[in-house]
C-alpha cells in the first residue's frame, strides 16, 4: 500500500504498539533505511539517507522522546531553538536568531527568557521549544511522532492548533499517535499499520472500532492510496 501525503492536509497514522509507526516516520526522515519501496517529493524521486538530508529536503521530525532526541536539556531556550539551523543552515543562523522571540511568542512558550535552560521548563513548554526549533527550518513536510505525549491539556491544544496552521499554510503533516481520539479528531485521512505494513486507509471521522479492526488484522478495510510522499 502506498502512503500519499499531500500539501495542506493532516494524515494520521494509527496502529498498535510495535506495528512499525515510529519506524515508518524515521524511515521517511532518513534515520532508518527502507528495505524496499521508493519515495517521491513533489513528484521527483528522493533518496534520503540521513536526517541532515531530510532537513535539506524540507522535512522536519518532532520525535517521540523530546528529552532524549529533541532537546539539549542543559542548554538555553535560544540554543535549542537554533539547534537544527546551526547544524544544517549555518548561514541562516543570524537571521533565525532574530526570528526566535517571535516564534516562541506565537507558540506561547512560558519561560524566564531565551537564556533559561530548557530542563527547567514544563513538559509542554519543552515540546513548544522543539516545535520552534523545527519551524525555524521552514519545513514543507512535518512529521509528528506522539506529539502530545506527556504534556498538559493546554499545551496539547497549542500543538493541535499549530498542526492545523501548518496545513492551512500548505504544509504536509503526518502524525503518529497512540491516542485514537487524537487521530480521529485531527486527521483528514487515517492510515492504519499492522505488523510493519500499511493495511488500511480510512476517511476522517472514522469510528474507533474500524481503526482497531484494521490495526489488529481483524478487518480488511484497506484501500490503495495514490502518489508518494507529499
Amino acid at each position: 500500500m502506498t502512503l500519499a501525503l499531500r500539501a495542506g492536509e493532516i494524515v494520521g497514522i494509527a496502529g498498535l504498539q510495535g506495528s512499525g509507526r515510529t519506524e515508518l516516520v524515521e524511515g521517511i526522515f532518513g534515520i532508518q533505511a527502507f528495505t524496499r519501496g521508493t519515495m517521491r517529493i513533489d513528484g521527483a524521486p528522493a533518496r534520503i539517507t540521513s536526517a541532515r538530508a531530510a532537513v535539506r529536503a524540507g522535512l522536519a521530525l518532532v520525535s517521540e522522546d523530546r528529552k532524549a532526541q529533541g532537546l539539549a536539556l542543559g542548554q538555553s531556550v535560544m540554543d535549542n531553538a537554533l539547534l537544527v539551523v546551526r547544524s544544517v543552515f549555518a548561514r541562516r543562523t543570524a537571521a533565525s536568531r532574530r526570528e526566535v522571540p517571535g516564534v516562541l511568542s506565537s507558540l506561547e512558550v512560558s519561560s524566564r527568557g531565551v537564556d533559561q535552560e530548557v530542563r527547567f521548563l514544563s513538559g509542554g513548554n519543552q515540546q513548544k521549544v522543539v516545535l520552534a526549533k523545527w519551524l525555524l527550518t521552514q519545513p514543507q513536510i512535518v512529521l509528528f511522532d506522539e506529539p502530545t505525549r506527556g504534556i498538559d491539556v493546554g499545551a496539547k491544544y497549542a500543538v493541535y492548533q499549530l498542526m492545523r496552521d501548518l496545513a492551512a499554510q500548505g504544509k504536509a503533516v503526518l502524525m503518529v499517535s497512540s491516542e485514537l481520539p487524537e487521530v480521529i479528531g485531527m486527521s483528514d485521512r487515517i492510515l492504519v499499520m499492522h505488523d510493519g505494513e500499511l493495511v488500511a486507509e480510512l476517511p476522517a471521522g472514522s469510528a474507533e472500532h474500524e481503526i482497531l479492526g484494521a490495526a489488529t488484522g481483524a478487518a480488511d478495510t484497506g484501500t490503495a492510496a495514490d502518489g508518494g510522499a507529499r
